[in-house]
């Protein structure tokens, strides 16, 4: 898809036009300053075409783009899960079961005094 030179418009920064596209990240020059953003999240939230739109090519790449997000996160998950079922400590959850352990011996606490 050649983006070049297309107009667009920026919610905060008004009209602008595409200088270059390089691999996920899109240069825009605007009145005052260029920027870069993400694409194509940009298009999801910031950006739209110079009409208000967003054309079929770039709602398509959107869309990968969130899937290949999920499918990263669905194989940490996993990685998660099958790391607490052989008992294998994930940096930064260390203490996760006990946290678990505490609340669920604080909650029963509260059961019997009421």
């Amino acid at each position: 898809m050649v983006l070049d030179n297309l107009s667009v418009k920026h919610k905060a920064f008004g009209l602008g036009t595409v200088v270059s596209v390089n691999g996920k990240y899109i240069t825009v020059k605007f009145d005052s300053s260029e920027k870069v953003f993400v694409y194509p999240d940009a298009f999801e939230r910031f950006l739209t075409l110079s009409d208000g739109t967003v054309s079929d090519e770039i709602i398509a790449d959107i869309d990968s783009s969130k899937q290949a997000k999920q499918r990263i996160i669905d194989r940490k998950d996993a990685e998660n899960r099958y790391s607490m079922l052989k008992g294998i400590v994930i940096p930064g959850k260390e203490n996760l079961n006990s946290e678990n352990e505490e609340e669920e011996s604080r909650s029963s606490d509260r059961d019997e005094i009421i």
